[in-house]
């Protein structure tokens, strides 16, 4: 089947898809993928509203493409590939988001796990902007989103998970790190915040910071591939 425009007639099915995509994933990040119950209905609005706002989809027999307007290009996160030939679906998909959106910027979410969506956006002429470390705090949880948090070296939040996901407290998020000293210091305090895990971002390039990460416990979870859609 060669990729035809999604449509507000196709959501039922793209749940369908992206739902046992998430499934697959929740084994790497437990507390953090935690499926919300009422996921389905969750997802269910999010991707009206988006094809409502003018994202772009695509789809064929199995896989299923939504591009989310981001400033002057695209975001690229709930897609999922199915079927036996995966680098040519991802193909066939992007060819047809190209030819709508040539030599627009994009950025592609693409968890770790995920090699074959990874091969896919070095093989478009994407590259690694910035990467996610992840760390969870078994038996931690029950605190609250939205709290500036100062530690040394680093500012930070702690934030709420995607609408989709239900982990049992929040994350404390690390944009943006200046000393190593801030790693320490986040989990000392997450566990004391209720957060269920940290989450530090780490931009390409910094490999001391990913050297202390490692140090640290954090496992890279998710890589944020940029670049410009090149014309098919």
């Amino acid at each position: 089947m060669a990729p035809s425009a999604l449509t507000h007639d196709d959501l039922e099915w793209a749940l369908d898809v992206l739902a046992r995509r998430r499934q697959a994933l929740v084994p790497h990040a437990p507390a953090f993928w935690r499926p919300a119950p009422d996921a389905l209905d969750r997802h269910r609005d999010h991707l009206d509203h988006l094809l409502s706002a003018g994202a772009r989809g695509f789809r064929t027999a199995g896989s299923v493409l939504l591009a989310a307007p981001r400033g002057d290009g695209w975001l690229v996160d709930d897609a999922a590939v199915e079927g036996a030939a995966p680098a040519s679906e991802w193909q066939h998909l992007w060819d047809a988001f190209a030819d709508a959106c040539p030599g627009d910027a994009v950025r592609l979410v693409c968890p770790t796990y995920d090699a074959e969506r990874a091969e896919h956006a070095t093989r478009v002429g994407l590259n690694v902007a910035e990467s996610w470390w992840l760390r969870e705090l078994p038996g931690s949880g029950g605190g609250q989103s939205g709290i500036d948090v100062a530690l040394p070296g680093a500012d930070a939040v702690t934030v709420g998970a995607p609408p989709v996901y239900a982990p049992p407290g929040p994350i404390l998020f690390l944009p943006t790190v200046k000393d190593v000293a801030a790693l320490p210091a986040a989990l000392t305090r997450a566990p004391e915040l209720g957060c269920v895990a940290i989450v530090v971002a780490q931009r390409a390039g910094h490999q001391d910071l990913a050297d202390d990460l490692s140090a640290c416990g954090f496992r890279r979870h998710c890589d944020y591939y940029e670049g410009r859609i090149a014309p098919t």
